[in-house]
């Protein structure tokens, strides 16, 4: 859908449109951060990758264009990459070098991005005229280019071909398989991992809780014809999390709170494939792997009621760290924006990190990854 914006409207965004007016030698880290924050919220750039999302925060630049005003025309050699923020524009194509006899091909809308000729100097396409008064970010042509050469992982996949069809591309153009880790190394941790007995408890007492407030959250579900024995929904489980204490105060927080149970291993996604996710994805209590187990008896319910709150403080303590572990087994190119800011907020307060600036702090939470290692002495290469 194509939105028209008012000059008042974009009036209201003025304080990180005259941070994209500075040069980019002259934005402040306070400058890019408030910049990024906008731009994460636009619909132009709700796909795209944080990283990728924040080097655009440093070299773009903020224009806003009247109707009927044409940005460049067919045959020229290009200079900036654009995308859509507001507004529309007509795509104009011509058979012959006058450009009056030129029809309208297509519209551009909001989260559009063109211009991508200038990564190898081809000449324009077609005429770009405004449809309406439009809001744009424009990339310069030697900042684009080094964003592709660092980054055209991310930005492939919201490019037109040739510039955006990965799998036919070079080998030395794809995503490395290394960056293609399966969500299998996200489970992993708890294999073979004996769990201590307070998060035993713990899970008994979720469990048994459950079964006595709300016994339909475990029960057999079906997905692709195939069924899956006594298991949660992820959704459900933080919903029933976030209903139980005032000591969870987000989704994120009740997300990390399970998360403790499968790094444990006395909680387990069903085919051993996830960490835990707020989605829907089925999860098993380790009680529940076995067949028959008998139901809680309603002593054992009345005493794991009355242990809930201990528990879930427990819970909510050890919840942030495995929150935490989760998102840097994750490969960089699979965070999401509110993972990087974690990262970032957990980077402030390491004092060796002190010094830092803010934009070096966000390019770490980019490419930070984590390692465990169980053995003394252990040599990493």
């Amino acid at each position: 859908m194509v939105a028209a914006h008012s000059s008042s409207q974009s009036s209201a965004s003025s304080e990180w449109i005259s941070c994209l007016d500075k040069r980019p030698a002259e934005r402040s880290s306070e400058d890019v951060d408030i910049i990024f924050s906008w731009l994460k919220g636009l619909k132009a750039f709700e796909k795209f990758h944080p990283t990728l999302l924040y080097q655009i925060c440093l070299y773009g630049y903020y224009e806003n264009l009247e109707k009927g005003v044409t940005l460049f025309r067919q045959g020229d050699l290009g200079t900036s990459w654009y995308a859509v923020l507001a507004g529309s524009l007509d795509v104009k194509v011509s058979e012959t070098a006058n450009h009056q006899d030129a029809v309208v091909l297509c519209t551009l809308g909001i989260g559009t991005a063109f211009g991508e000729s200038i990564l190898d100097n081809t000449p324009r396409h077609a005429t770009i005229v405004t449809r309406e008064y439009s809001e744009l970010l424009r990339i310069e042509q030697k900042d684009f280019k080094a964003l592709w050469e660092k980054y055209r992982q991310y930005m492939a996949g919201h490019l037109v071909p040739p510039y955006g069809v990965m799998e036919t591309t070079s080998s030395n153009d794809r995503i490395p398989e290394k960056e293609k880790v399966s969500s299998n190394a996200l489970c992993s941790v708890s294999k073979n991992k004996v769990p201590s007995e307070k998060i035993l408890r713990a899970a008994k007492v979720l469990r048994n809780v459950i079964l006595s407030q709300a016994p339909h959250m475990i029960r057999d579900r079906k997905y692709h014809l195939k069924t899956y024995k006594q298991c949660c929904v992820g959704t459900e489980l933080v919903d029933w999390m976030i209903q139980q204490t005032p000591c969870v105060h987000s989704r994120p927080q009740a997300v990390g709170m399970w998360q403790v149970l499968l790094e444990e291993g006395v909680m387990n996604h069903v085919d051993q494939e996830h960490s835990f996710q707020d989605k829907y994805l089925f999860y098993r209590f380790l009680d529940d792997e076995q067949e028959d187990v008998p139901p809680p008896t309603d002593e054992e319910k009345r005493e794991c009621e009355e242990e809930l709150q201990e528990t879930m403080l427990l819970l909510s303590q050890i919840g942030p760290d495995a929150h935490m572990r989760m998102i840097l087994r994750k490969q960089p190119g699979q965070r999401t924006v509110d993972d990087l800011e974690i990262i970032y907020e957990e980077l402030l307060h390491i004092k060796a990190l002190s010094r830092l600036s803010t934009t070096v702090k966000r390019e770490l939470a980019g490419v930070l990854i984590f390692e465990s290692h169980a053995k003394a002495g252990t040599v990493c290469k």
